[in-house]
């Protein structure tokens, strides 16, 4: 199925204008679609494509293949939540269920009250309309709402009939959850992939000044997830310092907003309202709502979780209200609480892995087994971290020829093939079983289990200050940015994800991380796999190190 990214394979409709002219760009089947260098609807000369009706069918033909791809989206979703709770409520009924006071009629109603309250609770909450939207943690919550409700309904349901079963609704909704959730987390994953490729996406046309539209088309860039698909810009024409993606072409002054998204077959308008003038905005969405044409507004407006924001009419003017970030002391024992818990259990339950990992380290060069290095904590307070040291004795001395080599934008550092790894160190990192030590840190109360990525001092001095705002809360051991955005090169993610986990977590979102953790290690097990193994030097004599190893990277 083609992607929403592009409309049609082919070329549209081609602008002429005095400066820019034309311009073609390559398309992912190797051919060539044509683009605009620069235009501008009022003053340029129209070129339509030779079938002349088919440029009157764009705007019907964008909208429902928009609505087609949302739908079949949430059907597919919808047929996944459905194995999976079926799969859930019948693992529940073979280990509690078995030999209850069932009959087998009993059970199948239980099952399907069970699976049918679930999906009405799922689609309440708003699960099905807008499948992943860019924050894969943030659903969990909610499933575990819908299950807990669909629990509490199957019981009433059992209660009506004198045929209580508390094991088997408890055990089913357990198991309901870890499916469903792992299912989600594969559709997910899919969908990613194949949005990233240009499919399941929704094309629309960005408005607004030039540096904001210029910053939308990037942010899209950068998260294919979300959906959106950039095919022009208009608004004012952007200057050699506004950063517009060429790709991406402008394609006249805001007022013929409604005109190009209608001839480019996209299926809606984003609009960048910061920088536009009351009156100029409210023509442009009278303009468009007029001609039946989708509207998207985007604000500006970063950091701010959904359960902080409401739209209130004020004297029949729509005002955005914006909610404080508090977190009460309530939520901070609970976090504590949480981390204390989570860390002494899988110390406990991880310590024989550790014993290994120790021996195998020690085997290859007897070299230490930790690796001790200098992070920034909570208010600025440097803590020495530890891990399971993964890389040679030397790994410091070598970095400077690593520099070249760097993958991230911005103050950190990241090599996929780094050649310092030793050959059990690329094990450990893939699985994630070097970052178990940092289980002590939370335990000391230097580091929490979910916070941001633990800085070093070179990378804290060149922050700014707004993102030292980071500070204000314990770093984490995983974190949003690493479940949600790990595998992006782009700093401003980074930065994006951290800023909003300061002003938004909960131990709810904490909880969510966490289980979104595993199937992330998993993942990145299974591309460590398929990687060839970086090249290793031999073994250094541990006695000819520098004293104090040390080891950069995530």
């Amino acid at each position: 199925m083609g992607g929403m990214g592009g409309g049609t394979r082919e070329s549209r409709l081609l602008f002429l204008h005095e400066r820019g002219g034309l311009r073609r760009l390559p398309t992912r089947n190797g051919g060539t679609r044509a683009s605009i260098a620069s235009a501008t609807l009022p003053t340029g000369q129209a070129l339509i494509e030779p079938e002349a009706n088919r440029t009157e069918r764009t705007a019907g033909w964008a909208a429902r293949a928009a609505g087609h791809h949302s739908a079949a989206l949430s059907r597919r979703l919808i047929a996944v939540d459905t194995l999976s709770l079926l799969a859930g409520w019948s693992v529940g009924w073979a280990l509690a269920g078995r030999g209850g006071p069932l009959a087998p009629d009993e059970v199948v109603g239980t099952i399907i009250v069970g699976v049918l309250s679930s999906l009405a609770c799922l689609s309440a909450l708003h699960l099905y309309r807008h499948p992943l939207s860019g924050v894969r943690s943030g659903a969990l919550g909610r499933v575990l709402l819908s299950l807990g409700v669909a629990a509490l309904v199957t019981t009433a349901a059992q209660w009506l009939f004198d045929q209580v079963v508390p094991a088997l609704v408890l055990t089913s909704v357990c198991a309901s959850f870890v499916i469903a959730s792992s299912a989600r987390y594969c559709f997910d994953v899919w969908l990613v992939s194949r949005r990233a490729r240009g499919d399941f996406r929704v094309a629309v046309v960005v408005a607004g000044k030039a540096a904001e539209t210029a910053a939308l088309v990037e942010f899209l860039e950068v998260n294919p997830e979300a959906g959106f698909h950039a095919v022009g810009i208009v608004g004012a024409p952007p200057g050699p310092t506004d950063g517009t993606t060429e790709c991406v072409p402008w394609l006249g002054g805001i007022d013929s907003a409604g005109d190009v998204a209608h001839r480019s077959g996209a299926a809606g308008v984003l609009v960048a309202v910061n920088g536009l003038a009351s009156p100029t905005l409210n023509r442009l969405v009278h303009a468009l709502t007029s001609a039946g044409t989708p509207i998207y507004l985007s604000a500006g407006l970063t950091g701010v979780s959904g359960a902080r924001l409401q739209t209130i009419p004020l004297a029949h003017a729509p005002i955005s209200l914006v909610r404080p970030p508090h977190h009460s002391t309530l939520q901070q024992a609970g976090k504590r609480v949480l981390d204390i818990v989570t860390a002494a259990l899988l110390l406990v339950l991880t310590a024989p892995v550790m014993a290994v990992a120790a021996l195998l380290i020690k085997a290859h060069d007897r070299g230490p087994v930790l690796f001790r290095q200098v992070r920034i904590g909570r208010d600025g307070e440097p803590f020495t971290l530890l891990k399971l040291r993964t890389m040679e004795v030397d790994a410091e001395a070598r970095l400077a020829e690593l520099r070249h080599r760097n993958e991230r934008n911005g103050p950190l550092f990241k090599v996929s093939s780094d050649p310092r790894i030793t050959p059990i160190g690329g094990l450990l990192r893939s699985t994630a079983i070097d970052e178990l030590p940092q289980l002590i840190n939370v335990i000391t109360g230097r580091m929490s289990i979910v916070g941001p990525r633990p800085a070093l001092p070179a990378e804290m001095a060149e922050f700014d200050e707004e993102l030292k705002r980071r500070q204000v809360v314990k770093p984490g051991v995983t974190g949003l940015w690493q479940v949600e955005a790990n595998h992006k090169a782009s700093f401003d993610e980074y930065r994006r994800l951290d800023l909003f986990y300061v002003d938004n977590w909960s131990v709810a979102m904490d909880v969510a991380v966490m289980i979104d953790t595993v199937p992330s290690i998993a993942r990145r097990g299974l591309r460590a796999l398929r990687r060839p193994a970086p090249s290793a030097p031999a073994p250094v004599d541990s006695s000819l190190a520098l004293r104090h190893t040390a080891e950069v990277g995530p």
